[in-house]
């Protein structure tokens, strides 16, 4: 099998109409498959690992796996619970990590899922929600990789809604603040930066997700931003719920926040920068990744990815 599949080739062959425990067992043979064909690739060293819940491709040591896996396991039924009615662990098959011996070997693999040509800000690990959405990153202390899984294991919990970057994002690093400790830091240096960044163009950026890509300051400052957003907007969490039900990435999620906030994208902006063109484009500049493709973290923040399993739509 190849390291990346024909995934829809595969979804027609296994079909949709057997018992959920049949497809479950479907699907697991296939990611087993799979993992192996990547684990092969990259070094007789590299196993296979499993969980109740979970995959791991890895050549770290046993004390290693068992412990993540564990972390795993418990950070999961977090987010279930926190983001009740917005997270969901629908789907087939496990949810799959790959950890990468060193940061060369991370980049060979990712470069599959990313375009040919185009500038890209680094990550120390990513969500690949394509095909069979799973996580990647280089070998980490278990202290660093704990609070990246919060981070990436609720993009795998989203992977079901089409929701902008932005959003994406900010709950991801809500999550982390949350479950991992990793809280809000502003002060008046970071709010400055914030304010010399931010304008007309580059929120522009914010919203169609390019700027978490970026290149320059303007990636850490997404992050933040998005932090900042997703906490303020949070407040009322009914409210919020349905918000991020019906967000759509191709408006940024503007028509879902004037109905069930009962205010516009400009207005959750202006209240931390204040006065400026903050709306977004009603026609926004088609993203560099849809609902479908990899999500970054920052080598800046030290995050890394998780995946999410197989559904059939």
């Amino acid at each position: 099998m190849s390291i990346k599949p024909d995934w829809n080739e595969i979804s027609l062959r296994i079909g949709d109409d057997l018992s959920h425990d049949d497809l479950q067992s479907k699907w697991t043979m296939e990611c087993h498959k799979w993992l192996q064909s990547v684990a092969s690739k990259f070094g007789e060293d590299y196993r296979i690992e499993e969980s109740v819940n979970f995959s791991i491709m890895s050549n770290e040591n046993d004390r290693y796996i068992k412990v993540f896996s564990s972390f795993l396991e418990r950070t999961l039924m977090r987010i279930l619970t926190s983001l009740n009615g917005i997270a969901s662990d629908e789907g087939f098959g496990k949810h799959v990590a790959m950890i990468f011996q060193d940061i060369e070997q991370y980049y060979e693999y990712v470069e599959v899922f990313l375009p040919d040509e185009g500038e890209f800000g680094l990550s120390s690990g990513m969500y690949i929600n394509d095909g069979y959405g799973h996580f990647v990153f280089p070998s980490q202390d278990i202290d660093i990789a704990e609070p990246i899984a919060v981070h990436e294991l609720t993009h795998a919990c989203l992977a079901h809604l089409p929701i902008p970057t932005w959003l994406n994002e900010g709950l991801a690093v809500v999550m982390e603040d949350v479950l991992a400790g990793n809280h809000l830091y502003l002060d008046k240096e970071i709010v400055a930066k914030h304010e010399k960044y931010w304008n007309r163009e580059t929120i522009q950026e914010f919203w169609n997700g390019d700027s978490f890509l970026a290149t320059d300051e303007g990636q850490e400052l997404s992050y933040n931003l998005a932090h900042i957003l997703v906490r303020n907007m949070s407040k009322d969490f009914e409210a919020f719920k349905g918000f991020v039900n019906k967000a759509s990435f191709e408006d940024s999620g503007e028509k879902s926040c004037i109905e069930h906030l009962g205010c516009s994208l400009q207005n959750v902006v202006e209240a931390f920068l204040g006065t400026g063109n903050w709306a977004p484009a009603k026609e926004l500049k088609k993203r560099i990744y849809g609902p479908k493709g990899p999500f970054y973290r920052t080598v800046i923040e030290s995050r890394v990815t998780i995946g999410k399993k197989q559904t059939i739509s």
